[in-house]
């Protein structure tokens, strides 16, 4: 049962966590199928800094977002987020996602926030929607999976349209 969540960057000591998750998920529900080493994913982390945040359930690491293509000018970004196989299916996703997304829109001064979808992954498109996630377009037969191509669903949360909790508007 999700108790009290909280986001922390990730750092070194939370590589291999990440690299776990991220290989178990990598073949069905990414866009990028490849897996990593933990000697690979030292070695990303260590050239490019990303901005990744670790969700923790008290002191357990349960998931960890992903932000990418931050834009200042235009004020928006792109989230994505993995949940660690044994905490999936028990509310995890959905209560990060809620607790982090007004901190996005705060923190990095928002107005809209974006993300892609496999439109196989049924279970993400669902909690997006269920977020207040708009489908903005596809891109058709955009990744190869199993031996299929699968489109890529683009999904935004405008600040005006994120009524799940008050923000300020600044």
């Amino acid at each position: 049962m999700v108790k009290d969540l909280i986001f922390k960057p990730i750092t070194k000591e939370d590589l291999s966590f990440l690299n776990m998750v991220r290989n178990k998920y990598a073949l069905e529900y990414l866009h990028d199928s490849r897996t990593f080493t933990l000697e690979e994913t030292t070695h990303w982390f260590t050239q490019t800094s990303p901005d990744y945040w670790i969700i923790f359930d008290n002191d357990v690491k349960v998931g960890y977002f992903r932000l990418s293509n931050y834009s200042k000018e235009n004020q928006n970004i792109y989230i994505g987020a993995d949940i660690a196989p044994e905490y999936k299916g028990k509310g995890y996703a959905k209560m990060a996602y809620k607790l982090f997304i007004p901190f996005l829109f705060k923190t990095y001064n928002l107005n809209k926030i974006s993300l892609e979808v496999l439109s196989t992954n049924t279970i993400a498109k669902n909690l997006y929607i269920k977020l207040g996630f708009t489908a903005e377009g596809i891109k058709r037969q955009e990744v190869f999976k199993n031996g299929t191509f699968v489109d890529s669903i683009l999904m935004s949360l405008l600040k005006t349209e994120f009524n799940g909790y008050i923000l300020e508007n600044k």
